[in-house]
């Protein structure tokens, strides 16, 4: 048990001083609803941390523009290889009345 509480203590220790190697990643793309760019769209970079002690990381965000087109660059600090995600928030397929 005590092994398990040092363990956990060191892994937060770590995590917490921002010990690991820098990663970067990047993403650009181009929306489009229904046949017409998706403008003001917002769209987030991760790190996808799934099943692992720490969240995910934000490493960029932004929204798509005039012509729904975006890019987006970050980094993070990560021991194991970063595992790069996209989200995008969006509102195209909502049934229109």
């Amino acid at each position: 048990m005590l092994k398990l509480v040092v363990s956990c203590l060191l892994v937060h220790t770590v995590l917490s001083l921002g010990i690991g190697r820098t990663q970067s990643s990047g993403v650009k793309g181009r929306l489009i609803c229904d046949g017409k760019p998706a403008v003001g769209v917002t769209v987030k970079l991760y790190d996808d941390d799934r099943g692992r002690v720490d969240a995910d990381d934000l490493m960029a965000s932004g929204k798509t523009n005039s012509n729904g087109e975006f890019e987006l660059r970050g980094y993070t600090e990560e021991f194991t290889s970063i595992d790069p995600k996209l989200n995008i928030y969006h509102d195209c397929d909502d049934l229109k009345v």
